[in-house]
């Protein structure tokens, strides 16, 4: 079997509350990771990681009462990778990482702490080895769902429609000043309803 010689986390994103990063926190922890935290003056926190190949700082920035990081590292230690890897899937993080191997690398794209894709680069090959295709049937489900939505504006549309035609029917006897309104409104209905029926 392969020898990983790194793990270079290329973009790495998790969004937390309180409770959480202190979860997130205490992982490392019982992982046997050397975890630093500080607290800085706006309530941003820094979780330093600290191995035998040195340290790794994640910036975890307040945004009201939930706390966002965004950033990149390599990781040489397997036990910190390991525990990175948890810390991906039980706080539902988004990222690309490269596991890197003698003569080839892994790239692995997490979604909401999901694998939903490995590729294997090797020189000048790219061979998708894994794609969760539950993505696409999301996806198709999304468009299938905004068309039901596109089906009810058209009728919600088609029935203003008729009630600026009754208006217009009353207004052409009883208010005939009234009429260049409702016309540019049923203009405005007519090019939506178009829109959407195309």
């Amino acid at each position: 079997m392969a020898q990983r010689l790194a793990t270079n986390y290329a973009k790495a994103y998790f969004t937390v509350n309180e409770e959480e990063l202190n979860q997130f926190v205490s992982l490392f922890t019982n992982e046997h990771i050397s975890v630093d935290v500080k607290v800085c003056d706006n309530g941003d926190r820094d979780v330093i990681l600290t191995d035998h190949n040195g340290e790794i700082q994640l910036s975890f920035c307040r945004v009201g009462n939930r706390y966002s990081c965004d950033s990149s590292y390599l990781i040489r230690d397997r036990q910190l990778a390991n525990a990175m890897r948890k810390a991906m899937k039980t706080f539902r993080g988004y990222g690309i990482v490269h596991r890197i191997y003698e003569g080839f690398t892994m790239v692995y794209h997490y979604d909401q702490g999901s694998v939903v894709s490995i590729r294997e680069l090797s020189g000048d090959e790219e061979t998708s080895v894994f794609e969760d295709t539950s993505l696409h049937i999301a996806s198709e489900l999304e468009a299938l769902f905004q068309q039901e939505g596109s089906e009810r504006e058209i009728e919600s549309l088609r029935q203003e429609t008729d009630r600026w035609l009754d208006l217009r029917n009353w207004a052409k006897e009883a208010a005939p000043e009234k009429l260049p309104v409702i016309d540019t409104r049923l203009g405005m209905l007519s090019q939506r309803l178009f829109e959407l029926e195309v």
